[in-house]
Parts: structure tokens; C-alpha cells; sequence
């Protein structure tokens, strides 16, 4: 845990930490974050939007006025992967969206593909298998889809506005607007906003966006 006399501060799996030493190495850092024996542990440091792994011995040097963030894995292996061209190192076979996307400084707005498989696109919250082999390309780029939730359940939509009877039928297929009156709302909608949604109205959506269609009876 970081004191007041510490000079220089860091964080290892969200947890912070300090030392009175800017140049400190791998062992020592898995020693001040209680990972021991520190052999069973691997260190990846998340500097300038990539992820590089740290030895035993290898040396850390802290600057003044920044947090240094770490992450830790239990194991040995180093798993790489490149994320827009840049080489990444990772101590889980698995990695996440989100985690690409947060680690990476990438807007959660953008999407991402596995360019090594001719741009399958990575869901939001999918996570990519790091152990085949061969070195994974991923790439970021502006969103084609969203994937929003309709009545608690995760769908992928094109990236555009859908209008209200699009998103009525996506709750409940096959609508019979005749027969039925539908009520919908939505929460984090585009730059926060939430409200209702009715009939000759259209709606741009976003990744994490909830809808709620509700049918009634008109008679």
C-alpha cells in the first residue's frame, strides 16, 4: 500500500502501492504486492497503450507524478498478440474486449477485428484465445455494429439510427402493430441519455444501451 513518504507510486491489479525508489526490479515489485514465491508470477507493466512483461530481474524505473500500473497472472507463460501494430505481451491465454480496449487507450466506440482472421469482429463483450498458434493481429476501427440489450438480452445492430418499430421488433418478433401498442425505453443511451421511444421516432444506439419493449393489448 502507497504511504505518504513514498516518492514514487504504483499499482498492481488495481491495488496501490509506493516505494522510496525510482529504480526498483521485477522480484521487488512482486514482493511489495504480495506475489510470493515470485517465480510463480508473471508481471505485465501497461505503458503507452501496450502491455510488456517483466522478469525477475528486469528494471523498473518510476518517474515522479505518475502512477505506474501493473497486472498480475499466475503462471509462466507470456502470451503476444499486436493490437494496431503495436506487440503486446499478456499472462492469460485469454484476453477481453474490454481489456484491449481499456489497457490499449481505444474508444470504447470502436470496434475490433481479428485482422489474422479476415476481420471477424471481436464482440463487446467477447475475449480473444491467445494460446493457438501464431501471433494474433488485432486491429481497431470505427464501429459497423453496437451491440445494445432488448429486454435483458445481448443483441448486435448495425451502428446507425433504428427506428421504433426496428427496435419493437427486435423485443418481440413479428410485431402486429394493428393489434398491439408497444412501450419501449431506454437507458445509456448516446452521451448518457435515457427516455421513451414511440412511433415515427428514430434512435443512433451504443455499445451497452438498454432497451425495454413492453407489448399491450389495444383493444
Amino acid at each position: 500500500m502507497a504511504h505518504g513518504g513514498d516518492k514514487f507510486e504504483f499499482t498492481v491489479n488495481g491495488v496501490p502501492h509506493g516505494t522510496a525508489d525510482k529504480i526498483t526490479d521485477g522480484s521487488q515489485l512482486r514482493e511489495a504486492a504480495g506475489l510470493v514465491p515470485t517465480s510463480d508470477f508473471i508481471l505485465i507493466q501497461i505503458v503507452g497503450g501496450t502491455g510488456r512483461s517483466i522478469g525477475l530481474e528486469d528494471e523498473v524505473k518510476f518517474e515522479r507524478g505518475e502512477v505506474a500500473v501493473f497486472l498480475s497472472f499466475r503462471g509462466d507463460r507470456i502470451f503476444t498478440f499486436t493490437v494496431d501494430e503495436r506487440g503486446w505481451e499478456w499472462g492469460s491465454a485469454t484476453i477481453s474486449a474490454a481489456d484491449i480496449l481499456r489497457y490499449a487507450g481505444i474508444d470504447d466506440e470502436q470496434e475490433l477485428v481479428l485482422d489474422s482472421a479476415g476481420d471477424v469482429v471481436i464482440p463487446a463483450d467477447g475475449e480473444v484465445e491467445l494460446s493457438a498458434s501464431g501471433v494474433e493481429r488485432i486491429r481497431s476501427r470505427e464501429a459497423r455494429t453496437v451491440t445494445i440489450k432488448v429486454n435483458g438480452r445481448p443483441r448486435t445492430v448495425p451502428k446507425r439510427k433504428h427506428s421504433y418499430r426496428e427496435i419493437a421488433a427486435i423485443g418481440y418478433p413479428d410485431p402486429d402493430f394493428d393489434r398491439f401498442k408497444y412501450t419501449i425505453t431506454y437507458l445509456n443511451g448516446i452521451g448518457g441519455a435515457e427516455g421513451d421511444l414511440v412511433e415515427g421516432e428514430k434512435i443512433g444506439v451504443k455499445n451497452g444501451m438498454v432497451f425495454n419493449v413492453r407489448r399491450s393489448d389495444k383493444s
